[in-house]
């Protein structure tokens, strides 16, 4: 049997192991924080009766009158990635059916869009011409944006991404990652802050995601509109990660850049995109416990278990067997 399948199934049981009688999983203090990404991770596996129980419940606890999705951890009210959790729960209800909840998120998560700049803010109060604008949760939301048909604002997150990599001074040996209008690519911060860079040559933790999330999304919008530069900018920014050192192809934040190369390969058939589908992959899969999670704190294991399952899944629809 395909290893991706037996590993992706292993952790979507031990998900719905952790779904309680209402529907919710997780600790219920933490809410939107631990449920986001499971009705996705539940839905490409097939598990729909325990997803949309707990669409169910995020309709009846968790959706907020303007659309936004909690109960939300009182340190998690002001953090910059705060609408990256929403739009997760976005994509989910969308691919199960589920459109009121898919729409009223959407509908919160344009309050953040930035018509001028194509991006979206990272801040929960301020919207201004200093507001941080950061790859990875401009990525998210344009992602849900085309789940939701909101194709104008799926073009201008990649018009944005565009504008990012025409800026950047070092690439493909260093990916910087956050953009702000008063500034422009934000190239100064403080050294160990992995927010704003990743290096192709990293021997440390950074945040591998970023080729992958954004060759992604990119790989989705060339999908849905078939504009030829929306593949050739998914492309340039995988680039990075085919000059990565060892220690990218070791961390589990490289799930992203197995769901990125899956759909590169899918588009162009070029075997240098399903090889490093397939290294990404196998290493998730190397990492995995015999009882399904990754992860080692209850709060991350739900989380981290059910990113990696929708990231299997990818790689397993790109595989022969």
């Amino acid at each position: 049997m395909n290893e991706f399948k037996i590993a992706r199934d292993l952790g979507a049981n031990w998900l719905e192991s952790q779904i309680k009688n209402d529907g919710i999983i997780g600790d219920s203090t933490a809410g939107v924080t631990a449920y986001y990404k499971v009705p996705a991770a539940l839905q490409v596996c097939g598990k729909t009766q325990q997803a949309n129980r707990m669409i169910d419940w995020i309709r009846d606890f968790g959706l907020e009158t303007n659309g936004d999705f909690g109960p939300r951890p009182k340190d998690e009210l002001k953090n910059y990635w705060y609408t990256y959790y929403n739009s997760w729960v976005v994509v989910g209800s969308q691919r199960l059916g589920q459109f009121d909840v898919a729409q009223k998120g959407m509908n919160f998560i344009k309050r953040f869009w930035d018509k001028e700049s194509g991006g979206f803010f990272s801040d929960v109060e301020k919207k201004n011409k200093n507001t941080y604008q950061d790859l990875w949760v401009v990525a998210g939301n344009g992602i849900a944006a085309i789940y939701t048909g909101e194709l104008e604002i799926a073009k201008s997150v990649g018009n944005w991404m565009q504008k990012l990599m025409d800026l950047q001074p070092e690439y493909p040996e260093k990916l910087y990652s956050v953009f702000n209008k008063s500034e422009g690519l934000i190239t100064e911060f403080k050294d160990d802050d992995i927010r704003f860079v990743m290096s192709a040559n990293a021997e440390r933790d950074q945040f591998f995601f970023h080729p992958g999330i954004a060759a992604g999304f990119l790989s989705r919008l060339y999908l849905h509109t078939n504009e030829k530069k929306w593949l050739e900018l998914a492309k340039r920014y995988m680039l990075i990660a085919e000059k990565s050192s060892d220690y990218l192809w070791h961390t589990l934040r490289a799930g992203k850049v197995a769901w990125g190369n899956a759909l590169l390969y899918r588009i162009t058939k070029e075997k240098k995109y399903y090889d490093m589908a397939i290294r990404a992959g196998k290493n998730i899969i190397s990492q995995q416990t015999k009882l399904g999670y990754w992860g080692m704190e209850e709060m991350s294991r739900i989380d981290v278990t059910a990113e990696l399952v929708y990231w299997l899944d990818e790689v397993y629809q790109v595989t022969k067997n």
